[in-house]
């Protein structure tokens, strides 16, 4: 494998080469070079020779930090890329009005003419290239902010946390460990859909999920703990305390439902479109709260779910009222026929009386 150095000084060699192309006037070469150079695609990164066990155990240590993305390539790019586009441009401007107006020398002049405007698509391209490089490096930035110190993490999740389409975050992810972001042992798992910093990490979450109890996560109880799990995860009080009233709505609609069996039929829309959506959305909020990204495309959902919550609780109240729906009528029917028998028995006495009073005055 080569060294950093070498690899360095490789670099700068080609960037020297292009650059005498384009003074001696092989242009054309150089516009080759310069566009394979930007545009190529990135190789896979060689595996380092085997180490002995401490300098193994040093080496995984350091992998463990992520670098930060530097955006110094990026600007140098654009700034030299605007000023070879200009000079360019100028460089071609003078010779194409001289092709206008002069028919004399006109194959000098076209040379001339064709040599700054390969200048100018050269500037731009590195201009491209260079803002493509920024906004690379700045989600490279948020991947590694939202990611922190985890080992694992699901692909989807970090896509919707950020706000990114999945198969931008899988490319994006695929690049930075291409390019060593999170370490020589890093991969993506496409089967599990997850970001592993090592095997190791992929071993602990298959053994965790054999580990727990599929029913733990299964029935009304496991409802109920995914909502105070999300719950635990979220810091705003106000919030908190109305998912407490939500989970304990729920833990009524449930305790009714258990009564009695019958009323199953009726929480249909409940179990599978309300309570999912609403899990769905603890979730988010949680997730955003630990991203520690405040944007504006999160402060605004954030906002969005807490302004939605007291409609979910209002929901799930009137879920819990229809519940007893049927056991009011049962009730509202057994007091009409009670006030219905209770007139007719006071009529009855009151007649029966009436007529004893009656005799007795005879």
């Amino acid at each position: 494998m080569a060294s950093p150095k070498k690899k360095e000084d490789s670099d700068w060699f080609s960037w020297a080469l292009i650059v005498f192309l384009f003074l001696v006037e092989l242009w054309p070469i150089a516009l080759i070079l310069l566009l394979a150079k930007l545009f190529g695609k990135d190789r896979n990164k060689e595996l380092p020779p085997e180490k002995s066990p401490s300098q193994a155990r040093a080496a995984a240590k350091r992998m463990t930090r992520s670098p930060i993305p530097k955006k110094s390539t990026a600007r140098w790019l654009q700034i030299i890329g605007a000023l070879v586009a200009v000079v360019g441009v100028l460089g071609a401007l003078d010779p194409l009005d001289a092709l206008f107006y002069s028919s004399d020398w006109i194959g000098l002049w076209l040379e001339d003419f064709l040599a700054g405007l390969a200048m100018a698509v050269a500037g731009i391209a590195m201009l491209g290239k260079g803002y493509f490089m920024d906004r690379q490096l700045g989600r490279f930035s948020k991947y590694l902010a939202v990611l922190g110190d985890r080992d694992a993490m699901p692909v989807e999740e970090l896509a919707r946390t950020l706000g990114y389409p999945e198969r931008r975050t899988e490319r994006d992810l695929q690049r930075m460990i291409d390019k060593g972001y999170f370490g020589g042992k890093a991969y993506l798992n496409v089967e599990m859909g997850y970001l592993f910093r090592s095997g190791e990490a992929d071993q602990a979450l298959r053994r965790q999920k054999i580990e727990t109890p599929k029913e733990a996560e299964e029935g009304y109880s496991g409802i109920l703990r995914k909502i105070r799990r999300a719950n635990d995860c979220i810091a705003d009080p106000i919030l908190s305390a109305k998912i407490d009233r939500l989970e304990e709505i729920a833990a009524k609609i449930f305790r009714a439902v258990e009564a009695d069996p019958k009323k199953l039929g009726r929480i249909d829309t409940f179990l599978n479109y309300y309570l999912p959506t609403t899990q769905k959305l603890l979730d988010s909020y949680a997730e955003f709260e630990a991203a520690g990204v405040e944007g504006e495309n999160l402060r605004q959902a954030k906002q969005r779910i807490e302004a939605t919550m007291d409609s979910i609780i209002r929901g799930f109240e009137h879920q819990l009222d229809e519940l007893y729906q049927s056991d009011a009528l049962d009730v509202d029917s057994d007091i009409r026929v009670m006030e219905t028998m209770l007139r007719w028995d006071t009529a009855s006495t009151e007649q029966d009386f009436g007529s004893t009073d009656q005799k007795q005055d005879a």
